[in-house]
């Protein structure tokens, strides 16, 4: 049975995430969406440790909060993305998938494609 999640985790983790957002130059709120990606993703694994909560939400945020504007960028500059669709609107739930995605499917995809490619030199 997982841990209940108390407000004062939650209110820790944003001003946390809110800070480091202030002092990189990235955008908070996309920063906090993709933390809160990551806290998703959270449910669909067995109870982790505190260390490993901390990681996956941080690692979530700078996915969400780094790779954002630049999805929403791209998909704007290919006509993905309807006109009457601000780019600012856009980005909170591209964070949020981003920070969903970042361990569990991302970061193990780019794990396979680094053995791959480390099996195909050593060849």
């Amino acid at each position: 049975m997982t841990e209940p999640v108390t407000p004062a985790a939650i209110g820790l983790t944003a001003a946390g995430v809110t800070l480091f957002g202030v002092a990189t130059g990235l955008d908070p709120a996309l920063l906090c969406a993709g933390a809160a990606g990551g806290w998703w993703a959270m449910t669909y694994q067995p109870v982790l440790g505190a260390l490993d909560r901390v990681s996956r939400v941080s690692l979530s945020a700078l996915v969400g909060g780094w790779g954002s504007p630049l999805a929403v960028g791209y998909a704007a500059g290919k006509g993905w993305l309807p006109d009457t669709v601000p780019t600012q609107i856009a980005g909170f739930p591209v964070a949020l998938g981003l920070g969903l995605l970042a361990v569990d499917v991302i970061g193990r995809s780019l794990l396979r494609f680094a053995q791959r490619k480390a099996q195909e030199v050593a060849k």
